[in-house]
């Protein structure tokens, strides 16, 4: 008992750059991105699974109680608030990876993110999805999102991409809802938001549950390798 005791603290007092600080930070770092990969994760099955049952019933889920049920529209509303508040804690981590080159605009665009996710959460919750607040959480997640892509392509540049693409379906949604009722033909053109949206959702899980090799926490900062 006492020779690991003293491992641990010779570890935790480790020179910068030795064997037991690496191994040290190694396991840090890990644990940090543990909460915020598999949230993501989660996120990312709760949309598959909601999306799966709204296909299944026909677009049962989005029409509500009177459609597929209370039972199972209350399953959709459970599934509607766990990929939002599951993505959460990626909100916050994404933000503190980007934190040595933050700025106010930084800053913005986490808040904005993290208000889009409680928004659609509380609405999916209260079954209150209003046409103002379903477009105030699509535009503040098209913020989001865009802000993310913009810094993203400097470390990132595929995902950076990719999600800047996904930013412009958000907003493209956004503005279709704000100007309803429209065609139906037309709002299809806003579909391809939600698969890009799940795909999103596993992409943040793999880059936190899979840390470079270094074993450092994940770098989005302008000097990070880019991957």
């Amino acid at each position: 008992m006492f020779t690991t005791v003293n491992r641990d603290a010779a570890s935790d007092t480790a020179e910068p750059g030795s064997v037991g600080h690496v191994g040290s930070e190694s396991a840090l770092a890990s644990r940090r991105q543990l909460l915020p990969g598999i949230g993501a994760l989660g996120a990312g099955i709760a949309w598959v699974v909601w999306a799966a049952i709204n296909a299944r019933t026909h677009g049962g889920l989005d029409a509500g109680a009177a459609a597929v049920g209370e039972r199972l529209a209350r399953v959709g509303a459970l599934l509607m608030v766990a990929w939002n508040v599951l993505l959460l804690p990626a909100a916050v981590a994404l933000d503190a990876a980007m934190r040595t080159s933050a700025s106010e605009v930084t800053r913005l665009v986490t808040l904005a993110g993290i208000a889009s996710l409680l928004f659609w959460a509380y609405g999916g919750a209260t079954h209150t999805i209003t046409p103002t607040l379903e477009v105030s959480y699509l535009a503040l997640s098209a913020f989001w999102w865009g802000g993310l892509g913009v810094h993203l392509r400097r470390t990132r540049p595929m995902f950076g991409m990719f999600t800047l693409i996904l930013a412009a379906f958000a907003l493209w949604d956004a503005t279709l809802t704000a100007f309803e009722p429209i065609s139906f033909s037309l709002y299809l053109t806003a579909a391809p938001k939600l698969p890009l949206a799940i795909v999103w959702d596993f992409w943040v899980a793999w880059t936190f549950l899979s840390p470079p090799a270094s074993g450092r926490s994940v770098d989005l900062t302008p000097d990070a390798s880019r991957v």
